[in-house]
């Protein structure tokens, strides 16, 4: 007996250290910046229009955020408006819908599905079912042990294989390149080496190589939610140097404006570091993805730089320089909380999990609310510009009525930022019960419906929706 098992256990060591690698993404073989799954790429479909641009983002939360990022949708497919003419529902108009963690899950199921997001499947695979405990079951099933084992496996990348099979039906980015219509759906992780939020779309795959049509939506939602701690990192091969990629111009002008603009010129820089060897002959030949939480907890810097500057091709700024949007709108669906905590009441020190939480979650929503705030900064000064010119006009005509300032009058947008949040609770009783939900991937049936009609009364009730909507229905 003894002899039996000292077999089987060098059997099962052998077994264990020969496999447990993670699942390579896919080759690009060679650079086409006019294919792959990107925003240029994508048609309006039969209801939407460029004039009326719709945006949206939503955070990170589990469970929480998903549910609540649902309600909005409900509320945007429950919106009739008229615009150029036409009836329509509000969601057909969504042209961007950025996310981060548990946002993701909802952002990436209706992008893949659209309305069949509403028809229940996504409430019982997701929502309403106990994601946590399909995840632990995964990990004590004897089958997944060998690959558990592996130095490069982890368990987000069980979680990601668990949610490709049992939430999002084997899907890959090419289900959205076939589906060819808007929304551009950008999924945003963190690069955990440069802290820099690395979004799962083709631009971003070119600089390491990759073909992201054969990736699973799954693995992208997976290392959009890999919470640090809870679950591990997601690997991916940088195959940089492999498919003749060729560098924007907007990058090395980038780099050279570094006093002038030193916020673009560091998004430069993180983007040179996937294909430009640095000092001493250092190579990224792996790039280790966390959650997207951990840059921006709302999904809106990708936005953000959008709206900034022309550099990245899915560029807000371009569009309206073109004199193409009329009217922009951006729904940020923050599901940020604010648990109550008991340290306050010890003089004892705080153990190390409570300091490395707080040290992780107080200055991320501080970073979330200056990102809001510029966001609606840059929004502002969109208008602010022909509204000074048109003064200039004015008082130049009572001044000179023959004279006329050159160039014509600026191109002006109709702007909207709505901003979906427990904060704007009334009631101070359910805002605190919203704002103390935790964050994990199993909440009660119940507490999920809350969640989906307080995201569509928070949003209907908005004074910049309600104006929006003043604005469509005459």
């Amino acid at each position: 007996m003894k002899v039996l098992r000292v077999f089987l256990i060098l059997i099962l060591a052998v077994a264990f250290v020969s496999c447990g690698t993670f699942p390579e993404n896919p080759e690009l073989v060679r650079y086409d910046p006019e294919k792959g799954y990107r925003f240029e790429n994508l048609n309006l479909g039969d209801k939407n229009t460029d004039s009326l641009f719709v945006v949206l983002a939503f955070s990170g939360g589990g469970t929480r955020a998903a549910s609540f990022a649902y309600g909005v949708l409900e509320a945007l497919r429950d919106t009739q408006i008229v615009w150029k003419g036409e009836t329509k529902r509000l969601l057909d108009e969504v042209d961007i819908i950025s996310s981060v963690s548990g946002g993701s899950f909802t952002a990436s199921y209706y992008a893949l599905y659209r309305d069949k997001l509403f028809d229940g499947a996504f409430e019982q695979d997701f929502l309403k079912k106990n994601i946590e405990k399909g995840l632990l079951m995964a990990t004590l099933c004897p089958c997944n042990w060998r690959k558990l084992a592996g130095r490069s496996y982890g368990r987000s990348d069980l979680a990601a294989e668990y949610y490709h099979s049992h939430i999002f039906r084997e899907a890959t980015f090419g289900k959205l390149i076939d589906l060819g219509t808007r929304p551009f759906l950008m999924l945003n992780a963190t690069d955990m080496s440069t802290g820099s939020q690395f979004p799962f779309i083709q631009d971003q795959f070119d600089l390491i190589c990759s073909d992201l049509a054969s990736l699973p939506v799954a693995r992208a939602v997976a290392a959009s939610s890999a919470f640090p701690g809870l679950l591990t990192p997601l690997t991916f091969e940088n195959r940089a140097g492999t498919c003749q990629y060729h560098e924007p111009r907007w990058v090395e002008l980038a780099e050279n404006d570094r006093r002038i603009a030193p916020e673009r010129a560091d998004i430069a820089e993180d983007r040179r570091s996937y294909y430009q060897r640095q000092p001493r002959e250092y190579e990224r030949k792996f790039i280790h993805l966390i959650d997207g939480g951990v840059s921006d907890n709302v999904g809106l810097r990708s936005i953000l730089f959008a709206l900034e500057t022309t550099d990245p091709a899915y560029s807000i700024l371009r569009e309206i320089d073109r004199e193409i949007i009329e009217k922009l709108v951006i729904i940020v669906v923050n599901a940020a909380t604010d648990p109550q905590s008991k340290r306050d009441e010890k003089a004892s020190v705080p153990g190390l999990v409570n300091v490395l939480t707080a040290s992780a979650t107080v200055p991320l929503n501080n970073y979330s609310f200056d990102t809001v705030n510029r966001i609606s900064t840059a929004v502002e000064e969109y208008n602010k510009g022909a509204e000074i010119r048109k003064s200039c006009k004015k008082i130049l005509k009572d001044v000179c009525p023959e004279a006329d300032l050159p160039g014509g009058d600026l191109y002006e947008v109709d702007v909207y930022l709505s901003q979906v949040a427990f904060d704007f609770i009334e009631n101070p009783e359910t805002r605190f019960w919203f704002k103390n939900l935790s964050t994990n991937f199993s909440l009660p049936s119940k507490t999920v419906d809350s969640l989906k009609k307080m995201g569509q009364e928070l949003l209907l009730s908005d004074e910049q929706f309600k104006r929006l909507i003043s604005g469509l229905l005459k």
